[in-house]
């Protein structure tokens, strides 16, 4: 039960985290909602922007499943992700980010049995921005 608690908690957290990230968008705050973003996965998934563009998708996955996050951690990681390759300027690193982000979408549907209407509207438009359909 304090597992759960916590979990809850740490959930909050990150939601209240994105909330300002995407109202510091909304208010051209870019720069800033950047550096919230980076400052999350940092700290609270243990990566970096820059290591996250350096590996492969698979590789990534794979790193996925040995940290053995909770379905939550793994949809709050994708909206994070998903904002990050908003905020970045570069076309491939946009995709590489986005590519990720179908991965995790489909890896909680696949491993936690959840769906999704939200993973899967936004799956079908980064599907058509990547070319993949």
């Amino acid at each position: 039960m304090l597992k759960r608690d916590s979990l809850t908690a740490q959930m909050q957290q990150l939601s209240h985290t994105l909330a300002k990230v995407k109202r510091l968008i909304i208010e051209d705050h870019e720069p800033k909602a950047l550096e919230e973003v980076i400052y999350t996965l940092e700290h609270y998934y243990g990566t970096s922007q820059k290591a996250l563009v350096a590996i492969s998708t698979d590789v990534f996955m794979d790193q996925i499943r040995e940290q053995a996050y909770k379905a939550e951690e793994l949809n709050m990681l994708a909206a994070f992700l998903d904002e990050l390759a908003g905020l970045n300027d570069d076309e491939e690193t946009r995709k590489n980010l986005w590519a990720k982000v179908i991965a995790l979408y489909d890896f909680i549907e696949e491993e936690f049995q959840t769906l999704s209407f939200d993973h899967i509207a936004r799956r079908n438009i980064l599907v058509r921005a990547l070319g993949m359909e």
